[in-house]
Order: C-alpha cells, then sequence, then structure tokens
C-alpha cells in the first residue's frame, strides 16, 4: 500500500487513509446497530452511509438508504429514540425507548460487538494475506569471546548459509528454521566466512543458549520513524536524524542509544542530533507508557528496517493468532484507558481524536498493508472500549439504563432519561474538547520545537567518548 499512497500526492496521501479507516470503523459499528434493530422489531427511519445532506437514497419499506456527502462511517436513526414533544415517553414495542429493556440492550451491544468481530476478522486476513516483520542480513554482529557462539566457533562478520540442509538468507530465517528441527536432535550449521565455506556442529543442548545470544550487526543511532504525538515527535525529531550524544554522552549505535533511554522516564535528555550537515541540541522527556513503577522509558522512534519477512500461515493458524491479537488489543486498550482516568494529567496529551488517527492511518499506510489493517483493527477495538463506557449516550450509558429498568422492573421516567443524558452530553463535551484541542496543538509543539532548533552548519561538537 505504501507505493500507492505515495502516488496520491501529499494531501490525497493524508485523507485517503484516514477516510477509509474512519468509514469503515464508523459504518461497521452503526451497521451492528441497524441489524440489531431489526432483529428485535424496531424501526429504523434511516440508515446513512456518511454524514451531512443527502446525496443519492432510496425508501425500502419504514427505512430510508441513503448516502450523504461526508464519508466519515455513518448513522442509524430509529423510531422514537428521545421522548416526544409532549414530555412523554413513545409507545410501542417498535419503538427505541419504548421497547423491552433485553432487545434496547442487544441494540446497544450490537454496535461495539460488530468492531470486535471486525477487529477478529482485519488480523484473521492479516494472517491470511501475509503479515511482515522487520528483517537483518543473516550475518552476525559483535560476538563476545566469552559468549557460547564464540566458543562454537563463531566469529563476527560470519553469515549463516545453511542449517542442517535448509538454506538461509536472512536474520529470521535462522531462528524459524530452527525452531522446526528436532529439538532433540544436533544441528550442523552452514558458515561463510570471507570466501571460505566452514560447517560448524553443535549438539543439541547448544542449541537453544547459541541461537539466543546470537545478534546482528549494530545499526548506527538513525531515526527511521517517529510516531505521532510520542516525546520525539513533539520534540521535533525527524526522520533520517543521527543521534550522536545523549546528555553528552557519544552513542554509536541504537543499542547504546536506547541504553540511556529506558531508565530515564520523565528526566529531561538532551539528545545532540545532527541533520543535513548540522549539529544541535534538543530536550526530549521519555514517558513511562505502561505506567508500572520503573517502567522503561519510551520516547517513540524506530530504527532502520534493512528488509522485511513476510509471513503467511493457514487458516487454521491466522484463527488462533487473530485470536490472541484482538484479546491482547483489548487488554492494551483498556490499560492505556486506565492510565488516562488514573494519571489523566500525565496521559491527557497522549488522547488523539480524528486528526491523530488521520495522521497515524496515513503513516501506518506509507509502511505496507499490513501495518494499516492491524491500524484499522486496534481503532475498532478503541471504539469498541470506548463506546461501553457507562457514560450516557454512549452505548454502554444505554446498557446502564437497561441494567437499571432490570433492577427496578420499571420503566425509565422522562425526567430520569432526560437528566441522564443531560450528564453524558457534559462528560463528551468536556472529553471532546479535551481531544480536539490535543489534536492541533500536538502539530504545534511540533512545528514550534522544529522551529526552535538551531541552524549550526558544523558537524563538530564536543561529547565524552563512548564508554570503552
Amino acid at each position: 500500500m505504501g507505493h500507492v499512497i505515495d502516488k496520491l500526492g501529499p494531501l490525497l496521501g493524508f485523507m485517503v487513509p484516514a477516510v477509509l479507516l474512519l468509514g469503515i470503523v464508523i459504518f461497521v459499528h452503526e451497521v451492528g446497530h441497524f441489524l440489531a434493530a431489526k432483529a428485535v422489531g424496531v424501526t429504523v427511519l434511516r440508515f446513512s452511509l456518511g454524514f451531512g445532506p443527502r446525496l443519492v437514497g432510496f425508501q425500502a419499506g419504514t427505512t430510508e438508504y441513503r448516502l450523504s456527502w461526508i464519508p466519515l462511517g455513518g448513522y442509524v436513526q430509529m423510531a422514537g429514540d428521545a421522548p416526544g414533544e409532549d414530555g412523554h415517553m413513545p409507545e410501542g414495542p417498535d419503538q427505541y425507548l419504548s421497547h423491552p429493556w433485553p432487545g434496547r440492550m442487544l441494540i446497544a451491544i450490537a454496535g461495539p460487538l460488530a468492531n470486535l468481530i471486525t477487529a477478529f476478522v482485519v488480523l484473521t486476513l492479516v494472517g491470511l494475506t501475509g503479515e511482515t516483520y522487520p528483517n537483518d542480513p543473516n550475518v552476525l554482529g559483535a560476538v563476545p569471546d566469552t559468549s557460547v557462539a564464540y566458543h562454537s566457533g563463531f566469529r563476527e562478520g560470519d553469515r549463516i548459509v545453511a542449517l542442517n540442509d535448509h538454506a538461509i538468507h536472512s536474520w529470521i530465517e535462522i531462528f524459524l528454521v530452527n525452531e522446526n528441527l528436532d529439538r532433540k536432535q544436533p544441528a550442523r550449521v552452514g558458515i561463510r566466512r570471507g570466501a571460505d565455506s566452514l560447517e560448524v556442529s553443535l549438539s543439541a543442548d547448544q542449541r537453544e543458549p547459541l541461537f539466543s545470544s546470537l545478534k546482528p550487526p549494530a545499526d548506527p543511532p538513525i531515526v527511521a520513524r517517529v510516531h505521532v504525538g510520542m516525546p520525539a515527535y513533539k520534540a521535533g525529531l525527524q526522520v533520517g536524524d543521527r543521534v550522536r550524544a545523549v546528555d553528552g554522552d557519544s552513542v554509536a549505535t541504537w543499542d547504546e542509544m536506547r541504553a540511556h533511554i529506558v531508565d530515564k522516564a520523565d528526566r529531561p535528555l538532551r539528545l545532540t542530533v545532527e541533520r543535513a550537515g548540522q549539529v544541535f541540541d534538543l530536550t526530549v522527556v521519555p514517558i513511562n507508557s505502561t505506567g508500572d513503577k520503573g517502567g522503561a522509558g519510551q520516547i517513540g522512534i524506530e530504527r532502520q528496517t534493512h528488509a522485511v519477512y513476510t509471513g503467511r500461515y493457514p487458516l487454521g493458524t491466522s484463527l488462533k493468532n487473530a485470536g490472541l491479537g484482538t484479546l491482547d488489543m483489548v487488554g492494551s486498550v483498556y490499560h492505556g484507558m486506565w492510565l488516562t482516568i488514573s494519571r489523566p494529567l500525565y496521559y491527557r496529551e497522549y488522547l488523539g481524536g480524528p486528526l491523530f488517527i488521520a495522521q497515524e492511518a496515513s503513516e501506518e499506510a506509507q509502511h505496507g498493508t499490513d501495518s494499516f489493517l492491524r491500524f484499522l483493527a486496534l481503532i475498532n477495538i478503541a471504539v469498541m472500549a470506548f463506546n461501553l463506557l457507562p457514560v450516557p449516550v454512549l452505548d454502554g450509558g444505554h446498557m446502564l439504563l437497561g441494567v437499571i429498568e432490570a433492577v427496578t422492573r420499571r420503566r425509565i421516567s422522562v425526567r430520569l432519561y432526560l437528566n441522564f443524558q443531560r450528564v453524558g452530553l457534559v462528560v463528551l463535551g468536556t472529553l471532546f474538547l479535551l481531544i480536539f484541542t490535543n489534536d492541533p496543538w500536538r502539530i504545534i509543539q511540533r512545528r514550534l520545537a522544529i522551529g526552535r532548533e538551531p541552524h549550526s552548519t558544523s558537524t563538530e561538537r564536543p561529547v565524552a567518548p563512548a564508554p570503552p
């Protein structure tokens, strides 16, 4: 998908993935409500694909099906979804608010459930069509003289070309082939060292400690990606920047730079950065993204990708991986929501709305179809989790009203319903104000940070030597 996005131009490359992603997520959500309403006998007055004025449409029975001008999802309008102008609740089982509470709860949960199912289907599709992983050449990096690999005969720069009778062409293949071999059997490793071809024999007991100690050649600390909204983004770090030092300590590899960052959560760090022949300093504050005590500091950057490995799996494996991946996403989203609620002043800056999602959708699309699809699955889970919150106006709020009605065995009064909705509007209004303020402010912060960077033409800046 990345090469297609590049050809669309900057504006279309930004808008198309965003419209496609938001349109799918919201449309699927509303289809869930629509099908559930039809199933329980509640009258649906309108099903719209898109928002705003009608573009085209037709009437079928009591429902108007229409395509509207703004292609960012859709909505379902049900009969009796608000008290009448006379101040009374609507009457009749085909009216939403007067329908028995089990049906209303089914309608409410059907939207989030549709998002959950969509996430699972999308992740299954990723497994079937191909999931990419960062890959490296099949060449060994540093081999310390105290390591199992060194004593087994491996040296830095060796290229692993075979494992038993299986040819090896990339770094990931080394470990995939090893895992598929009988763990109780020895292995023969084919090596190319310069012009020489060698073979190293490993016992069954040597295999696991040896392969777990292998490392590819070290990468330089060059930024290949900056995640939207993360500390590096707000600090003004850009793709292609080379970090030369952290707090004055020289760093020559990606791992050295990372080691200076992981234990510095919430502490300002001075990064000495080289960009297009200019060297300057910028300040970044790593965030503890896990919320755990002593959690690793992160600034939201990724290293260079030398190659990719594409894994395609059979249907059974894809379904299993999709199930596990969906559960992992659900846990991750709810954990993030809990962090935002428990530490709002710390994590509120990382709340994102449509603009944030649009930026990320464009980024993910440029990194491949599978990256975009995984992000699509994640946003489906996020929409599901958000809508299930027991907040008035949201689906979780409608479910809460159903629970109240089930417990009290009395219909909800107009007064209670209206007060409940007012509370929800205040809560959501406050939240949306925060989110919609964060989105442009995040971009402004980045522009200001980039604008503050000094324009030094020197590539020489004193830094402390790297540790021996």
